[in-house]
């Protein structure tokens, strides 16, 4: 993942909590816009930083107009990502104290702090079930039990962007994504994962989600960063989902050649704003196949990997 960490997360600035007591608290920023509070206890940075995640959030809770709060950004959480709570447990204790949380990104963790690979979290369906207002969620890293869905067949009818950002999403958990009910969701995203790493998704755990079943206001979908993004394409060569968007993203993965002719041999694709297929393993003709067919359509071809051993982006 990205070393630096988020700057903006949903348009608004993101502003860390400060645990210096006299340190004053910003309500919004310099332009006005309410900012996105970011919350981490890594107990390598010494006593001062030496919170637990609940106490931390107690605090923060304290200190703040919980009932103001709009985004939180969680970053580490120790060095084992272990702190003696989690992201989702603390903002579900917490529940009937934030009415205006929007937006939540939990792990916001740079691979110099931990590898993804390691971010275990629990499932995520308290959360969607205590905040059904909440509009905008994204968690990085995988399970922390690779047989308990991360998402519960749910439907939620506020959330509008939901993004997995993992390198070991286990076929349980992409299945059970496919089950919910999202009726206001406009963007989605799944990164697939390595199954070296736990991440055993493949195409047919993406049946029921490529119906569009339950997902009619979407308009963005990434289903990336997969060593199965050739057979995903061919899934979507033919995908009635596809219709609706505006943006088709298959990057990070190991597509080549045999799924982009899929894609072309398909349903029309011209009705797309953007195809996303950065880091990829298409031939320069391929490529130039795509740009000719769809010539009003932006194409990401970046980081073209010429190597025989194709690999995903997010795995580690």
């Amino acid at each position: 993942m990205n070393r630096d960490h988020t700057i903006e997360f949903a348009g608004l600035p993101v502003v860390s909590f400060p645990l210096d007591p006299d340190a004053p608290l910003p309500v919004a920023a310099e332009d006005g816009r309410p900012v996105a509070w970011r919350l981490e206890c890594d107990v390598r940075w010494g006593a001062q930083f030496g919170h637990t995640l609940p106490e931390l959030f107690d605090l923060f809770l304290r200190r703040v107009d919980a009932a103001g709060v709009e985004a939180v950004v969680f970053g580490v959480w120790s060095t084992e990502m272990d702190c003696g709570g989690h992201p989702v447990q603390v903002l579900v204790e917490a529940a009937d104290r934030l009415a205006g949380l929007r937006r939540v990104f939990i792990a916001d963790v740079g691979s110099e702090d931990i590898e993804v690979s390691w971010i275990a979290n629990p499932p995520v369906t308290p959360l969607l079930e205590s905040f059904p207002r909440l509009e905008e969620l994204w968690v990085r890293g995988g399970p922390e039990d690779k047989d308990v869905p991360i998402l519960a067949p749910i439907k939620h009818e506020s959330l509008r962007t939901l993004v997995f950002q993992s390198g070991s999403l286990p076929s349980e958990a992409i299945r059970s994504i496919g089950q919910c009910s999202f009726p206001a969701l406009e963007r989605l995203e799944i990164y697939f994962g390595d199954p070296d790493y736990g991440g055993t998704g493949s195409a047919d755990d993406i049946r029921s989600l490529l119906t569009g079943q339950g997902l009619s206001e979407l308009r963005y979908l990434g289903l990336k960063n997969a060593m199965t993004q050739d057979a995903i394409a061919t899934a979507l060569a033919h995908a009635p989902i596809v219709a609706q968007l505006h943006t088709l993203d298959l990057s990070l993965g190991t597509l080549g050649d045999e799924g982009a002719a899929a894609l072309l041999a398909g349903q029309p694709l011209g009705h797309l704003r953007k195809l996303d297929l950065h880091h990829h393993f298409l031939s320069q003709e391929m490529g130039d196949r795509l740009c000719h067919a769809l010539p009003g359509v932006e194409i990401d071809l970046s980081e073209r990997i010429a190597a025989e051993d194709r690999y995903v982006a997010v795995a580690e």
